[in-house]
């Protein structure tokens, strides 16, 4: 029975070391791996700040370019219909224009009536007479 128990007793001796030390060689890589990841968890931590960063920015921006879109879209409105407005200014103008252009032919025509009443021989007509006369004398 000594003999077995003594086996036992070196077995013992023998194990627990070689326990021990694979358990601590086994937490000590267990330990630099998780240093590692928490290393990498920090990076990707920053790297996600950063982006976070980014895409603020990139929102602020892009409401901002929102805001100038509304403004100039307004201004464009405005734009037209101010250019809808001169459109009908110009054809009113275009019809005054003709409306004076009939007037000015009917003044005209009164003028040339009242010169031929007045004065029969200053008339196209008597002028061409005149002429006449005098040629054939």
């Amino acid at each position: 029975m000594h003999i077995t128990n003594s086996k036992k007793y070196y077995f013992s001796l023998f194990f627990f070391p070689v326990l021990f030390l694979s358990t601590s060689c086994i937490c000590t890589t267990h330990i630099k791996d998780l240093t590692a990841k928490n290393e990498e968890i920090k990076t990707i931590k920053l790297d996600l700040q950063l982006k976070e960063k980014t895409i603020t920015d990139l929102l602020d921006r892009l409401s901002m370019k929102d805001q100038e879109i509304g403004k100039l879209t307004d201004e464009v409105h405005t734009a037209h219909e101010t250019i809808e407005e001169l459109k009908s200014d110009i054809e009113k103008l275009r019809e005054v224009d003709v409306q004076m252009e009939e007037k000015k032919t009917e003044a005209d025509n009164r003028i040339e009536e009242t010169i031929a009443t007045s004065n029969p021989e200053a008339t196209p007509e008597a002028d061409l007479k005149n002429t006449e006369k005098q040629k054939t004398e």
